[in-house]
């Protein structure tokens, strides 16, 4: 098999568009039967030619185990061919261009505070969130979309719990084919399809070889660079191929995106609370910070009104009180990181396999390695340090700024020492490895029918490191000690550091103690200095290693399954898949075993089957019944949990306690309905009904805290008065009650339904090569898991306080307890219509194919219980945009072909600084809406010769810039607008 010229390549894209569109192929039985067909008969014509037997292999179909698909599903394709003619570099990219995802885990995303990565029960860490990619279809959640490779599961990133895959450990170099699946899937593949199923097809079963080399230039900084190779070899009955592949990008430059300041507040007419910058960020000389808040009638909310005390600059010695400067607004730290996102090197490996071993009998398997390297690097501009009263640049006695804190805590800006080189620069960075490997034996019982069995194992793992500028030394009140304190930490002092970095910690803490303590002029740091020779110790002290992080996720699968044909009806056949799964899953990483206490896996059993029935056919139709056919699938999953639940009589983890254990079982059958209805040729409707379940996640069902308390205030309790019951609060309704942590033992499983209806013309005559797709897809999730914070923004705290399952009283109706648990609420509610619509126009001057894809997303909600109000983030920069259009206009002459493309986001609310609590904006005035965006992207092809092949991609091709809109101090939305703006790519492929 070798390689095609660009004209077939692209006769085989126009085909392809014709019959079912490139973006919404829809996988009908009609043309999945033919290119089934083609390819066997293709294969059989090449074996006969070299007299070698054709190899067993299976169709990949999406959504489905029955040889012929699912054909009531909505699967769309991009091929290899489409993957170059949008223009992309990465699989990252790729699935950023679908107007279906939702962007908001990925590079510059994963640092938002409200973000899915640390909004949540236990927040994924800052290493664990480098390098970390994922797909959201339907904003439903990245842990509801199910990532495939090879038709296979994968495991989830690194030692984030809730499964998803790492995007950016599938390189696109590797990838033949893209399908997706919007809509359940899960009767087919298990929990969590909710939202849909994106499966990555490698590119496999190839004899020759590629060469492709690429080179792209980013006006933001970001430029990437990469080398692939993909050869493959085949002798009698068997063929191996595979990709290996190397690429680097760059971080992002700030200056050139438009972040230049932290002082927005001239976009808001001058109001302070956007203005950013904070003495916190430090002076050098150092500064005290002694801003407050104060009222604003004007803007309804609080200011800040910033002062700091320092000294003069040049200052020089040790300071007194009289020194001490009062400094405002106009000296406030404007600090911007020059680099925005990491530089990564990746390299990645991918093999295919396949042997008859006798006429019925063959083996398979397939591999994908891949390692990036990633490094953040982080720009040294700020040293938190409390001076101790009596050290020897400490000018205050003990106690002067707070009677909390005896020493005074100062901010210095190491900015001389940076320059001079004397401070290394700090970074974050890991080591991300991504592994998957898959192997089976295939037999054909007949020739309709074959059983197959499959071992799957995969794996993620993540060495990182981070290296820091900071303090590791709080001052306690201590009568013994000659200076009245002593020095303290708390992560020290509870062992909580792992083995391999406590040493060094421990070294920094002891350094940076004597620092801060001592009364000697030398070994006391000085934060007053301008100047690097301004006396006391180095800086160097408050460098150190903070945290070496160890993180994994692992999968391995069984599974065993029989498809074929059952029975041929007069309508067509019968198709049937049945079959049986094991597997195990689990993860490793800090911030679950804050919760867990160990690693923790899981075992799932299930077992599935798949019916798909024609009523009426080809053979066999009446009027407006050319073709009938109805599906079903039944899918039943037992999952077996077992991890801690609390400690022996409550004694805390780490101070020995023993833990108590507990297991979890779930178990659910969750089926699916279809039907594909043809009127008459070239009109067809679709319609599928499916259910979803979902086990609740480790750190949902287990808490090595769970038996421990500790209390909080009841503010304003509208069942119980309790005024003055706290002295600090004389005039208050306050009073304190008990926090328990356990893990609920009612926790319920969540469940979904999922309803998807569609629309596909093709039209014959005058009309032929028009193509017209309509989907409507509808989810509604029961028992949604949920914190109680959580909650607190979809219900007012004074309902919230009257619920009992989460605040007991006791008989005079006073709250006994706050249930600190995870619990069920009602859900969420999602739907949304998808049109598209292309046609396929021949003329003297090449084909043209014009395409228009709108999608007009109805409903994004969720609500806590029967009786509370809906909550709606539709519209908003942290749900799905209401629409978003998507156009593109195809060229193929001959060996040329070229494509433009054109992205619109319409405008939307920016609700990442508001406060919401059922629905009710409590600071309006913060929400600002996001003007509409509109991009051009565009590729041009060109086959030089049978063997050589040059393409130029333009991304952003007219350098839009962002609609300026605050998240997370950036000036743009990293979710909707890629920050590597105008992108020009030359990509030269050779063949050999």
């Amino acid at each position: 098999m070798t390689a095609r010229p660009m004209s077939t390549s692209m006769l085989a894209l126009m085909i392809c568009a014709s019959a079912g569109g490139a973006w919404a192929q829809s996988s009908t039985e009609a043309t999945l039967e033919q290119a089934a067909r083609a390819a066997a008969a293709q294969k059989a014509t090449s074996a006969e030619a070299s007299s070698e037997p054709a190899v067993i292999e299976a169709v990949e179909v999406t959504g489905s185990r029955l040889q012929n698909g699912d054909v009531t599903a909505d699967v769309q394709v991009i091929t290899a061919e489409e993957i170059r003619a949008r223009g992309v570099t990465s699989v990252e990219e790729l699935i950023r261009t679908l107007p279906q995802n939702v962007a908001n885990v990925g590079a510059l995303t994963n640092d938002r505070a409200k973000g899915p990565l640390k909004n949540r029960t236990a927040p994924v860490s800052r290493l664990g969130a480098l390098g970390v990619s994922a797909a959201n279809l339907g904003g439903m959640g990245a842990g509801n979309t199910l990532v495939l490779i090879n038709g296979r599961r994968v495991a989830g990133a690194a030692g984030i719990e809730d499964g998803f895959v790492n995007l950016n450990g599938i390189p696109l170099s590797a990838v033949e084919r893209v399908e997706i699946l919007t809509g359940g899937a899960s009767a087919v593949y298990g929990a969590d399809a909710t939202a849909g199923v994106i499966n990555f097809i490698l590119r496999r079963d190839f004899v020759g070889a590629t060469l492709t080399g690429q080179v792209e230039n980013s006006n933001n900084g970001a430029d990437n660079s990469s080398v692939s190779l993909f050869a493959g070899y085949s002798w009698r009955g068997g063929n191996l191929s595979g990709t290996l592949s190397h690429s680097r990008r760059d971080p992002i430059l700030n200056r050139d995106v438009g972040y230049v300041t932290n002082d927005y507040s001239s976009y808001y007419g001058g109001n302070p609370n956007y203005d950013r910058r904070s003495f916190a960020q430090g002076l050098q000389p150092g500064v005290i910070d002694r801003s407050t808040m104060a009222y604003d009638p004007s803007t309804g909310g609080l200011v800040n009104n910033a002062q700091g005390l320092t000294v003069r600059p040049g200052f020089t010695g040790r300071p007194t009180m009289s020194d001490m400067v009062t400094v405002g607004r106009e000296a406030l730290p404007d600090f911007v990181p020059k680099y925005a996102g990491n530089e990564t090197e990746n390299t990645s490996l991918s093999l295919s396999f396949e042997q008859n071993l006798t006429s019925r009998l063959s083996i398979f398997a397939n591999g994908l390695y891949s390692r990036a390297k990633n490094t953040q690097e982080i720009e040294f501009s700020r040293l938190s340090i409390n001076l101790a009263p009596g050290q020897y640049y400490n000018p205050f006695p003990a106690y002067y700024f707070s009677s909390f804190q005896p020493g005074v805590t100062v901010y210095y800006n190491p900015k001389a020492e940076v320059e001079a080189g004397i401070l290394p620069s700090g970074n974050i960075s890991n080591t991300y490895d991504s592994w998957n490997f898959n192997t089976g034996l295939r037999y054909r019982l007949g020739e309709n029918s074959r059983i197959e069995l499959n071992y799957t194992t995969s794996q993620s793992e993540s060495d990182g490191q981070q290296m820091v500028f900071g303090n590791l030394v709080d001052l306690r009140r201590n009568s013994a000690s000659p200076t009245g304190v002593s020095c303290y930490n708390f992560m020290l002092a509870n062992n909580r550091y792992a083995a391999d970095v406590r040493p060094g910690i421990q070294d920094a803490f002891d350094r940076q103690c004597r620092a801060l303590t001592s009364a000697d002029p030398t070994l006391a740091f000085n934060p007053w200095k301008s100047t690097v020779d301004g006396g006391g110790s180095s800086v160097v002290d408050f460098y150190y290693r903070d945290a070496r992080e160890d993180r994994s996720s692992r999968l391995e699968n069984y599974d065993i399954q029989m498809n074929g044909v059952l029975k041929t009806l007069p309508a067509g056949k019968v198709y049937y898949a049945i079959g049986a799964e094991y597997a195990s899953d689990g993860v490793d990483s800090s911030e679950v075993k804050v919760k867990t206490g160990e690693a923790v896996d899981r075992d799932r059993y299930a077992y599935f089957g798949e019916l798909s029935v024609p009523i009426f056919g080809p053979d066999y139709n009446r009027f407006l019944a050319r073709s009938l056919t109805l599906t079903l699938a039944a899918r039943n999953d037992t999952y077996e949990t077992y991890g801690a639940v609390g400690t022996v009589n409550k004694v805390p983890i780490d101070q020995g306690g023993e833990l108590i254990f507990g297991e979890n079982t779930f178990s659910r059958t969750t089926p699916s309905y279809g039907l594909r209805w043809e009127p008459f040729e070239g009109l067809a409707f679709r319609a599928k009904w499916s259910e979803a379940f979902q086990a609740p996640p480790f750190t949902q069902l287990f808490d090595v805290q769970g038996s421990s308390t500790f209390n909080t205030t009841i503010f304003d309790d509208p069942l119980f008065s309790c005024i003055g019951c706290i002295s600090f609060y004389p005039t208050r309704n306050a009073y304190t009650a008990q926090v328990v942590r356990a893990p609920n033992p009612d926790l319920r499983p969540q469940t979904s339904e999922q309803e998807a209806f569609g629309l596909t013309w093709r039209p014959k005559g005058r009309l032929e090569g028009l193509a017209v797709d309509v989907a409507y897809n509808h989810t509604v999730i029961h028992d949604e898991f949920a914190t109680l914070q959580k909650l607190l923004t979809l219900m007012p705290i004074a309902e919230v306080l009257k619920i009992e399952q989460f605040y007991p009283r006791d008989a005079t109706g006073r709250i006994i307890r706050q249930q600190n648990q995870i619990f069920n609420i009602l859900g969420s509610e999602f739907a949304s219509i998808n049109y598209e619509i292309s046609y396929l126009w021949q003329t003297e001057w090449g084909t043209f194919e014009p395409r228009l894809n709108v999608l007009d997303n109805l409903m994004s909600e969720q609500q806590a219980f029967e009786n509370t109000a809906k909550i709606s983030t539709l519209g908003s920069i942290l749900g799905p945009d209401e629409y978003k259009v998507v156009g593109s206009l195809g060229w193929y002459y001959h060996d040329l072909s070229a494509n433009i493309w054109a992205y619109y986001t319409p405008s939307y609310q920016n609700d990442y600084a508001i406060t919401t609590a059922a629905g009710i904006i409590s600071n309006p005035k913060d929400q600002q809406e996001v003007d509409d965006f509109l991009t051009f992207d565009m590729t041009f092809a060109w086959q030089v010769a049978n063997n050589t092949r040059l393409n130029v991609a333009g991304r952003n091709i007219f350098d839009a810039q962002p609609p300026f809109v605050v998240v997370y101090n950036l000036p743009y939305d990293a979710a909707r607008y890629n920050a590597a703006g105008r992108t020009l790519s030359l990509e030269l492929q050779y063949t050999f």
